[in-house]
């Protein structure tokens, strides 16, 4: 076989390769996003937020909300979400409840989420469709405990969204009014679980970990669930 034979069959070969490695090479940065969520996912870490159990200081709950129209909805979808997270709820125990049990020395401590004054507001813009806006505010209390002390924290929630209802449409229900309450009280409920998540998990101390030298280094940025 001639020189010029052989070099005709190896160029195909030659070419083949290079698309061959060309495509590796531009798979490796997907493999390496792969490889990095695998490792996450492995250490316990959600990429999403805080979907599974965790473990707080404080095992119970009391969730306290006054008995009325506007306050009782918030119950629920409040239990589930902290549930969801791990938390035991109580939802029949009062402050001095939860005051005279963390006295006694031999029960255990029960944290406290105190929501009061539940309003709605309702905006309305008058055109040719009615532009209503719908807030949400509640006074939210949370009482824990780090490092066996009281730690009590006090903050107002406001949660809001706005539609356009059509009064002069067939149906005078305002049945999306109804679920923009329902999606309101649900929000609500997030905020409060998200701001409960933020006090109540361990703390870790700042120096904790060893330091490792290294000749670079490398700043790691995670996202706040």
């Amino acid at each position: 076989m001639s020189y010029k034979h052989q070099a005709a069959q190896s160029q195909p070969k030659s070419a083949s390769a290079q698309k061959l490695a060309t495509a590796l090479l531009a798979a490796l940065p997907m493999m390496t996003v792969l490889s990095a969520a695998t490792a996450l996912s492995g250490c316990g870490f959600q990429l999403r937020g805080y979907d599974t159990p965790m473990l707080f200081d404080v095992a119970k709950t009391a969730v306290i909300v006054e008995d009325d129209r506007t306050s009782f909805p918030l119950k629920l979808p409040l239990t589930r979400r902290l549930e969801a997270l791990g938390v035991d709820v109580i939802d029949n125990m009062t402050l001095t409840d939860v005051a005279n049990n963390n006295q006694s020395t031999d029960a255990a401590p029960i944290a406290a989420i105190t929501v009061k004054n539940i309003r709605f507001k309702r905006y309305e813009l008058v055109g040719v469709l009615t532009e209503i806006r719908l807030v949400l505010t509640a006074d939210v209390n949370y009482q824990t405990v780090e490092n066996g002390k009281p730690v009590t924290l006090t903050n107002p929630i406001q949660v809001e969204r706005s539609y356009q209802y059509n009064e002069a449409s067939v149906s005078t229900d305002d049945q999306q009014g109804d679920q923009i309450r329902d999606w309101l009280y649900d929000s609500l409920a997030r905020r409060i679980t998200d701001q409960y998540v933020a006090i109540s998990l361990p703390k870790v101390a700042p120096n904790s970990a060893p330091m490792i030298e290294s000749p670079e280094t490398t700043n790691i940025v995670a996202p706040n669930p």
